[in-house]
């Protein structure tokens, strides 16, 4: 059985890569954690989504990520919302979403957001 190497090989030259997958099954999601919403997002339906996705991907992912997601969702929805908690609380379920393309798209969606306000 010979093996097949799906491996990168550069010579030479400058790369910047930010997203990158490879081999079969692979994925990368862009965005990045840090990067500016556009004015006027819709910070509760971005939350509703994210809870939906979650809900949607639920067996894809680790058991925390639920309760996570449902800790985000009722962190941003109290009028006092602490923006340290939701931050921690939103880095934490990027960890966990990461293997899941859909879901970590919208929690990335939602960290914008939340940068934004």
């Amino acid at each position: 059985m010979s093996e097949i190497n799906y491996g990168i090989q550069q010579t030479g030259g400058t790369s910047q890569v930010g997203n990158q997958a490879v081999g079969p099954g692979a994925y990368a999601v862009g965005g990045g954690l840090h990067a500016t919403a556009p004015p006027a997002v819709d910070v509760a339906a971005l939350v509703r989504q994210l809870v939906e996705v979650v809900e949607r991907h639920r067996a894809d992912l680790p058991g925390p990520a639920v309760a996570v997601a449902a800790q985000v969702r009722d962190e941003l929805s109290r009028p006092d919302a602490q923006p340290g908690r939701a931050a921690a609380l939103l880095h934490q379920l990027a960890a966990l979403a990461a293997p899941v393309a859909p879901v970590a798209a919208v929690v990335t969606e939602v960290i914008r957001a939340v940068q934004a306000a």
